[in-house]
């Protein structure tokens, strides 16, 4: 009887854990609901383009709630928070991926600087590259590179081919790209030298593409290699110096 009865208490806390689990579950309601929190002047918009977000599984709810948590909290202005999820809002509404938004956002958070900076980034002597930018960049790489080298993105309910990939895998190398060329032009280094930011690129794609579960397959890391060249990767890097120039 003993031993049934500890069984028994057994199954009654792995049932209240995995309770306790399914109730913890974030959905997007829970991250509009925590948008709240902030007085937004453009909240439909950015609800709206945040369920774009969720369904196209650009965004996940738990991350991002999380993020508007912190966002709510920081002692920054408003404007300024109303401003990154605005960038993060047009970032979707223009079929990008954001990744690469979020992550520097939270890495911004978490070192304490201020939220103007994350946005608008820093011309000074240490170059950052805000928000902005970065949302630029991004465009600037999927239209200026991939799609002018015929490598495309299906729909939802494309067929895949070799140059036009399914949207997680051409939303990987969108951001990654972009993250190397926005690295380097926070590093200084000349956008003319384009053998080096290939260099650059080929080292981060052959390397997520080398892991025991590859970030990026290795056929999309060979398409892109052999499709670009190190003067289209110049011409990118200039405009995205620009970008720092007109912000």
């Amino acid at each position: 009887m003993t031993h049934i009865r500890s069984v028994a208490v057994a199954l009654i806390v792995v049932a209240a854990a995995a309770y306790l689990a399914l109730g913890a579950v974030v959905t997007p309601n829970d991250v509009y609901h925590a948008l709240d929190k902030i007085p937004l002047t453009h909240r439909s918009e950015i609800v709206h383009a945040f369920g774009v977000g969720f369904s196209l599984g650009r965004l996940v709810p738990d991350r991002t709630l999380q993020l508007v948590n912190r966002l709510a909290a920081d002692k920054g202005t408003t404007a300024d928070k109303e401003g990154i999820l605005l960038t993060i809002a047009h970032a979707l509404e223009d079929d990008l991926p954001v990744t690469l938004l979020i992550d520097k956002t939270e890495e911004g958070l978490a070192r304490n600087v201020p939220l103007y900076v994350i946005l608008n980034g820093s011309g000074g002597t240490v170059r950052i590259l805000g928000l902005v930018q970065r949302e630029k960049a991004l465009v600037a790489v999927r239209d200026d590179l991939l799609y002018a080298k015929g490598i495309f993105c299906i729909s939802r309910t494309g067929q895949a081919t070799a140059t036009s990939l399914p949207r997680t895998r051409f939303d990987r190398i969108v951001t990654e790209v972009a993250d190397v060329i926005c690295d380097y032009v926070e590093s200084g280094a000349s956008p003319l030298d384009g053998h080096l930011i290939y260099q650059q690129v080929q080292t981060r794609l052959e390397n997520l593409s080398q892991l025991r579960q590859p970030v990026i397959l290795p056929e999309d890391a060979a398409l892109v290699l052999a499709r670009i060249k190190p003067a289209d990767l110049t011409e990118v890097t200039k405009k995205v110096y620009g970008f720092i120039n007109k912000s």
